[in-house]
């Protein structure tokens, strides 16, 4: 089915249902190699057209891709990493989990990126402050990220797609600027942040 026919039918379900709570809504977005939208779910649509009704889209699939490119690109960022951390759409922040999908079938149209939207946690969103006050590299940044999200070092190393062994190389690193000595410590830091806006 050609990605144009899968949007459309995305659209036409999102007249049809009454939008999930914010809170509970996971937007997911499926792209090919030249980052052109295959497939998405209906809080994608949601999200990305937000404060504009759904419906009011004409053409849901240029809509998705020039979307994709004005505000989902980061084009300050490294070739590997094609796409934000976070967005916002409306009042509401949105984290953006990028995911590269590996290649096991032929031809263009098969989806090569995955994008996972969904509400931000409040807590991370003083960690860029942090990660500038401290000097972290984007790599570094985003290890501190998937700690606070709890995630153990192997799921850590999956998510970055390293070795177990440079996600501890990661936070010795951020433990000497952080001036810690322990991965709760780590956390503690943060989670005083968290408390305050004032600089730790």
């Amino acid at each position: 089915m050609p990605s144009g026919t899968i949007l459309a039918s995305a659209a036409t379900a999102t007249y049809r249902k009454t939008r999930p709570p914010a809170n509970q809504g996971v937007g997911l977005l499926l792209m090919d190699s030249s980052l052109n939208p295959i497939s998405c779910n209906d809080e994608t649509i949601c999200i990305l057209s937000y404060p504009e009704a759904p419906q009011h889209i004409r053409h849901l699939d240029v809509f998705l891709r020039d979307t994709i490119r004005a505000r989902l690109l980061n084009s300050q960022s490294p070739q590997h990493s094609h796409f934000v951390t976070e967005f916002v759409s409306g009042k509401r922040r949105y984290r953006c989990l990028a995911f590269h999908l590996n290649r096991h079938l032929r031809g263009s149209s098969q989806p090569t990126f995955e994008l996972l939207l969904e509400r931000g946690i409040s807590g991370l969103f003083f960690l860029p402050r942090i990660a500038q006050q401290f000097k972290f590299s984007r790599r570094e940044q985003q290890a501190v990220e998937l700690l606070l999200q709890g995630l153990s070092n192997k799921e850590i190393a999956n998510r970055m797609n390293i070795s177990p062994n440079t996600v501890n190389t990661f936070f010795r690193l951020i433990m000497i600027k952080m001036g810690v000595s322990s991965r709760s410590g780590i956390l503690a830091r943060m989670i005083r942040a968290s408390f305050s806006s004032a600089s730790i």
